[in-house]
């Protein structure tokens, strides 16, 4: 469990850097991650919402690292479990989706990013979903 959560919290801070690359103008790897309406983006992120998910995905990992005991930090274990509790909710929910653009249940399925969300991030986040969960449970 230790490999897999280590990881995972490294697949996590990556994805928390690549947000930072995003916000100060990086492009890489954009067309790929923003669903398209019609041709165009169906959603802009600014500056300031690219680097707030950054820091959630971070937080996400050091959450992850503390719940499965390979990060010792002091008190507060109330919190990380609850912490870890909304990490696998909200990456189960991203599996499930909204039913249009992304999730199991897109309707959308031609587009790059559509494509991307069937064989990586769907498969990602439900894997994240549940290193999350089993580490709640071996951590109690």
């Amino acid at each position: 469990m230790t490999a897999i959560s280590l990881f995972a919290a490294c697949i996590l801070f990556a994805i928390g850097l690549l947000h930072v690359f995003w916000a100060f103008g990086g492009k890489w790897g954009v067309g790929a991650v923003i669903p398209r309406h019609n041709g165009k983006r169906a959603f802009t992120p600014g500056i300031g919402a690219t680097l707030v998910v950054a820091l959630l995905v971070g937080a996400a990992g050091v959450i992850l690292l503390v719940q499965a005991n390979l990060l010792d930090l002091s008190g507060q274990y109330f919190i990380v479990r609850m912490g870890a509790w909304v990490c696998a909710g909200v990456f189960a929910v991203r599996v499930i989706g909204d039913f249009h653009y992304f999730g199991i249940f897109k309707k959308k399925a031609t587009t790059l990013f559509s494509k991307m969300d069937t064989y990586l991030y769907v498969p990602l986040c439900a894997f994240l979903s549940l290193v999350f969960i089993i580490a709640i449970v071996s951590g109690e």
